[in-house]
């Protein structure tokens, strides 16, 4: 069998730290010899990893580039690597810094350093999935009942993935970080986060005013509310919802009412931090110049009296960092569709929809169909509407069973109607089968699309949500390649069982 190494680099900008890694990926041809080629990731080996950086800022509303740029330039050479050397890999703004007026720009060019980069201005529901997976919380839930939350807290947002059977099943996201309040070691506030201001106009939080100095007891109750807010949410004991006095943290959610957890895991830099012993005064408390510390103390405790077991994360600080962006190739076959002129496609994120089992009952199947690609399209054009990508991502079907002519036609009819409502002002539409189907599929579509949308339907290709797919140039008039970037996390043996 035929391996290959590849390198892959993973970079992640967040509001208050930014992470630099670079992974080994062994890949293993696994066809045989008169098939089409097909390789499998067998190893994964954390070659490098970084120092925690503050992220450079210009100010408040602008990421330092130049200083960014130095700084990635210098691990690099610690790492002996050039940009040559790279084949794959992420970099990724998360948190505020994600919203900083020259975020978009900043990803890209960081892009254009080292190899073919997934590409993502992280958005509050995408953040929640990548950190959800880097701390090994995914994992962890194939191997648990029940669901399993991971809250990654960050400087400026937590960021909550709720996970059932591996399975991503909501999402919410709130304003509680810890740089959302700046101290220096006397206790003097440098800087509290509007979202925070608001919170304490519509609750019976104290925050304290710029250039007031605060006491350590007067900061760890502060932060001993905020972690119960935080935790009360995620436990639907009191949802932030509107008219609620918690609305103000609200940043996000995908469902409402969120799933009651079975378990709470805490990762981000606040959570890295529950592994330290509490702050005991305010010099201690203000170590890193803001309430961090504290927050990640009131968290421990608060967890403590928690109805559900909540403790750090397998992996914390660098849930986020992307290890790499792995390419595992694979042949669409001959019951392929696709429009003349449209390939290749590059980084078109993937959304799955599981589609229901057939109702007996024709009205009954056309609604349940209806539902599930409903609902797959909306959390996708949520998720990666930052991405500006046309398409805006590629809808994967799951189908356990055989489709019939009847319920292809209303398959058809549903992802048209839905994709015109999701995906507003796309060009393009790609949709990938399990199943062998895409020929006939892409009939039935093309005659329901608008005259100006372009198609591409392919099968015989099963990727994940949050994998991003590349569609090659036709090989032949019925064989086209596929490429599949999926986000690769570095997990302690502990949690993947695989040693990795």
């Amino acid at each position: 069998m035929e391996e290959k190494w590849i390198t892959s680099v993973g970079i992640d900008i967040g509001t208050s730290t930014t992470k630099w890694i670079v992974s080994k990926l062994k890949l293993m041809k696994t066809s045989g010899g008169f098939s089409l080629p097909r390789y499998e990731i067998i190893e994964r080996r954390l070659d490098y990893v970084s120092p925690i950086y503050t992220t450079p800022l210009i100010n408040e509303s602008e990421i330092d580039m130049a200083a960014l740029s130095q700084l990635l330039d210098q691990e690099y050479k610690n790492a002996d690597l050039t940009a040559e050397m790279v084949q794959t890999g992420a970099v990724i703004i998360t948190g505020e810094t994600a919203t900083k007026k020259n975020a978009e720009q900043i990803v890209h060019a960081l892009a254009k350093m080292a190899g073919q980069f997934v590409v993502a201005t992280a958005g509050a529901d995408l953040e929640s999935i990548l950190a959800g997976k880097g701390s090994g919380a995914e994992a962890y839930s194939q191997t648990r009942p029940g669901v399993i939350v991971n809250i990654d807290v960050g400087g400026g947002t937590a960021n909550a993935a709720y996970f059932r059977d591996g399975e991503m099943i909501a999402t919410i996201t709130l304003h509680v970080g810890g740089r959302l309040i700046r101290i220096d070691k006397n206790g003097q506030v440098a800087y509290v986060a509007p979202s925070l201001k608001l919170w304490a106009e519509r609750g019976e939080l104290n925050v304290p005013e710029v250039g007031a100095a605060y006491s350590f007891s007067s900061l760890q109750e502060l932060c001993r509310q905020m972690a119960k807010a935080l935790i009360d949410c995620i436990l639907c004991i009191d949802p932030a919802h509107e008219g609620s006095s918690t609305e103000a943290l609200l940043v996000a959610s995908t469902a409402t009412p969120l799933p009651v957890p079975d378990e709470i895991w805490i990762s981000g830099g606040v959570g890295g931090l529950m592994g330290l012993p509490a702050p005991q005064n305010i010099e201690e408390a203000a170590k890193f110049g803001d309430i961090g510390p504290l927050l990640a103390a009131a968290l421990l405790e608060h967890g403590a009296s928690c109805s559900v077991p909540l403790r750090q994360a397998n992996e914390s600080e660098r849930a986020t960092v992307i290890g790499a962006g792995t390419q595992t190739t694979e042949i669409s076959g001959a019951t392929l569709f696709y429009d003349d002129g449209v390939l290749p496609l590059r980084n078109v994120p993937v959304a799955v929809c599981y589609l229901p089992k057939a109702d007996v009952n024709e009205e009954n199947d056309l609604l349940l169909l209806d539902k599930a690609i409903g609902a797959a399209m909306f959390k996708a054009s949520k998720i990666y509407a930052a991405s500006r990508s046309d398409p805006p991502f590629a809808l994967a079907l799951r189908d356990e069973g055989y489709c019939t002519y009847k319920r292809l036609q209303k398959l058809a009819d549903r992802i048209v109607a839905n994709y015109g409502a999701s995906a507003q002002f796309a060009g393009f539409l790609l949709v990938i089968c399990e199943n062998d189907m895409a020929k006939a599929l892409g009939h039935a579509l093309t005659i329901r699309l608008p005259a100006d949308m372009k198609l591409i339907c392919i099968d015989q290709i099963r990727p994940s949500d949050g994998d991003y797919i590349d569609v090659g140039k036709p090989l032949k008039d019925d064989i086209v390649p596929v490429v599949i970037k999926t986000l690769v996390f570095y997990q302690k043996a502990e949690v993947s069982g695989h040693g990795f």
